[in-house]
């Protein structure tokens, strides 16, 4: 069996975009100064803020795949590290929130306006139904990768 042209300008394209993302990840962990797992953390947190709702080591577990103490190893060193603070959580004592500091939340922001400012003027050089289309693609291509993984 042959694979056509344009299935394999589809993988490149997407190992091209997957080379893309890592190299931002790697750039976004040296200028926060954190590695790993913790990037994810700092990310999620933020555009959780950025939605006001509010995080729990629950929502990272769930989130990231990983066990709780494995977030909680995560969130201990970001804390200490000064990029998050617990809180106690109003709807149930016993529980905390996860926020970024003031610090870290404008060092991550800043480090991400370019990017947003790029994306969002790609973004609107398409039409309503094409972003649409779009989106409807990635999600489509997020589904074959989720169930793509064998043994798992």
């Amino acid at each position: 069996m042959t694979v056509s042209d344009a299935e394999l300008d589809l993988d490149a394209a997407l190992t091209r975009l997957d080379a893309a993302m890592a190299s931002l990840r790697n750039r976004l962990r040296d200028h926060m100064g954190i590695a790993g797992i913790d990037l994810s953390v700092v990310q999620f947190v933020s555009r959780a803020e950025s939605g006001s709702r509010p995080v729990r080591v629950k929502d990272l577990s769930a989130h990231l795949g990983i066990t709780g103490p494995a977030v909680t190893n995560a969130v201990d060193r970001l804390e200490q590290g000064g990029h998050v603070r617990r809180r106690p959580n109003p709807d149930d004592g016993r529980s905390r929130l996860i926020e970024l500091t003031d610090a870290s939340r404008t060092k991550y922001h800043a480090a991400m306006d370019h990017t947003n400012e790029h994306l969002h003027d790609l973004m609107a050089s398409f039409s309503d139904r094409d972003k649409a289309r779009f989106v409807r693609i990635i999600d489509r291509v997020i589904d074959a990768l989720d169930g793509g993984a064998p043994g798992l």
